[in-house]
């Protein structure tokens, strides 16, 4: 769990306080004994000592972090950094921090060394540009990190990060917003556009000659809340892209005395986009033989009622030109008849 892991990394970083106890960091520094986050604050190299790879690497990820808020608890965590630490579908990458400083003397760049753990891996240095905006950044307290209004980060994730990561953030956000709810869409999605309105509101507040603003509309405008899954978000997003329209997610449809949502859907076409990454088998043999069933007889019935059914999987997004291919002509054929 994830505050699990920033407490026990945070509460093994080395502050130094006095000058008696930075000449002991330092010594320590040099004997390998101590890894150096920001001036002043080191983390033990045993710490990160016996993990691999991945977990090493979010480790210093985390540390960097905590580092970060203890040296500048005043600046404002935004962008892909805070909406990991948010829990939205990002990755542990410091190179997308987005940093607000609060005040326009504050420095405009913040250096975190290389580090070397262990003697043969090493993890690049990072500078990080500091925006010094002309008044104070709104922010929450959150795993004892000063990060942007939720509002704010996914903002910012829609205008500085490539469609592809800004969108699923969007979609995530945007759904944990309004608490959406299959079961009750009418309502959900009156929620969806309140706070879709909050998110305009939050882009107009943007200086205007701040880059991505017209990204970030679009994202804003276009992200769904029924996109259950990242996968999901980027198979709508390639078929936006494409110009297709008509489009709804977790459509209901009432088939054979069942009732399905299907992911995304033509509904006046009857085609149906079905995203399968997200699907749990099961955890027995007879749990898998049933879920495979229920999935098969879902399809059967689909079609039995005249849908055209695509199924897309997280493998066909390495793909995604041919997905939409095959969506623009079940599209033709539908309307040819």
């Amino acid at each position: 769990m994830l505050r699990d892991r920033v407490e026990s990394i945070r509460s093994s970083l080395v502050i130094a306080d006095s000058h008696a106890t930075k000449d002991r960091i330092h010594r320590r520094v040099r004997k390998g004994e101590l890894i150096r986050l920001l001036a002043g604050i080191c983390i033990p190299s045993a710490r990160l000592n016996g993990l691999n790879s991945r977990e090493r690497k979010t480790a210093v990820f985390i540390a960097r972090m905590c580092a970060l808020s203890l040296r500048y608890p005043d600046y404002v965590i935004s962008g892909g950094v805070a909406a990991y630490l948010l829990g939205l579908p990002a990755d542990d990458q410091i190179e997308k921090l987005t940093l607000y400083a609060p005040s326009r003397d504050c420095p405009r760049q913040i250096h975190f060394p290389a580090i070397t753990v262990e003697k043969n891996e090493r993890l690049s240095a990072v500078t990080a540009t500091v925006s010094r905006p002309r008044s104070p950044v709104p922010s929450i307290k959150y795993l004892g990190f000063r990060i942007a209004t939720p509002a704010r980060v996914l903002v910012d994730c829609s205008r500085l990060l490539s469609d592809k990561r800004g969108f699923p953030i969007a979609c995530t956000g945007l759904a944990r917003a309004c608490q959406f709810d299959r079961f009750h869409q009418e309502a959900s999605r009156d929620r969806e556009d309140e706070a879709r309105r909050k998110l305009h509101q939050t882009l107009d507040d943007t200086p205007r000659n701040t880059r991505g603003r017209g990204q970030a509309r679009w994202i804003i405008d276009h992200a769904d809340t029924g996109c259950e899954s990242p996968g999901e978000a980027l198979v709508l997003l390639a078929l936006l892209r494409a110009g297709i329209e008509g489009m709804t997610t977790q459509e209901e449809v009432h088939v054979a005395g069942h009732t399905y949502f299907v992911d995304i859907a033509l509904p006046d076409l009857k085609i149906a986009i079905e995203f399968d990454g997200r699907i749990k088998y099961g955890d027995t043999v007879d749990e898998v033989h049933e879920s495979i069933e229920a999935e098969q007889r879902r399809q059967r019935d689909l079609e039995r009622a005249g849908w055209k059914v695509i199924r897309v999987r997280w493998s066909d997004l390495t793909l995604i030109d041919e997905v939409v291919a095959q969506v623009l002509v079940a599209i033709r054929a539908k309307v040819g008849r």
